[in-house]
């Protein structure tokens, strides 16, 4: 298995966080979902 690891890792693997990708084929390939704003913040300073 690539990386180093023996078997591949669960879903829910810690180690993952951060590297989640999904297939688009209008934008030919794997990329990153987009962020998305958190609730409660304001979108400009005052």
């Amino acid at each position: 298995m690539a990386l180093g690891w023996k078997n591949p890792p669960a879903p829910d693997d810690p180690r993952l966080k951060g590297h989640e990708t999904t297939y688009q084929a209008s934008r030919g390939g794997w990329h990153k979902p987009p962020q998305q704003p958190t609730p409660g913040t304001p979108k400009s300073p005052r």
